[in-house]
């Protein structure tokens, strides 16, 4: 393994599990997702899948801003299909900028980040493109991860506890 590569593995890792211990981040907990999740969790998702699109197709990223674009990209603070205020069109239009001002609020940013976080719903987002690898993949990865909680959510409707059952075991 090159050793750039393996830096970027090591930042990864390294500031995923720190953001995760993050007080601010662990807010996330508070908010449902795809009524089977919540937001930290489906957040920590969508950066393991990205990490792991990044190696499979053996691309060169920056570990640290593709964990911290990835576990922000959902910021928005707030439960979508709770708060009366936005309907569905709005939330899946405007919660990456909002997801954006209240990351600003509370971490610094690249703009290798803002983009990440901006982006990660185009095509919806039509004008704000994912301009980087690291977007691309979070881009990505969402898409993924939210189409997986959407089955899980599909399966535990047909069978109510399943879902809660499994998640005991674990």
């Amino acid at each position: 393994m090159k050793s750039k590569e393996k830096r970027n593995r090591e930042e990864f890792w390294d500031n995923f599990i720190r953001l995760r211990e993050n007080p601010t981040i662990q807010e996330l907990k508070k908010y449902s997702n795809h009524n089977i999740s919540n937001l930290f969790d489906h957040s920590s998702r969508v950066a393991v899948c990205a990490y792991d699109l990044s190696r499979r197709f053996h691309l060169n990223v920056d570990g640290s801003s593709l964990a911290k674009g990835a576990m922000l990209h959902d910021y928005y603070l707030y439960c979508a299909r709770e708060n009366e205020n936005i309907g569905t069109k709005e939330h899946w239009f405007g919660h990456p900028q909002t997801a954006l001002k209240n990351a600003e609020k509370r971490f610094e940013l690249s703009d290798l980040e803002k983009n990440i976080i901006r982006s990660h719903m185009w095509p919806l987002t039509f004008w704000h493109f994912p301009r980087s690898r690291e977007a691309v993949l979070i881009n990505m990865a969402d898409k993924i991860c939210a189409f997986g909680e959407m089955v899980l959510k599909r399966n535990e409707m047909k069978n109510p506890g399943r879902y809660e059952k499994r998640k005991q075991r674990a």
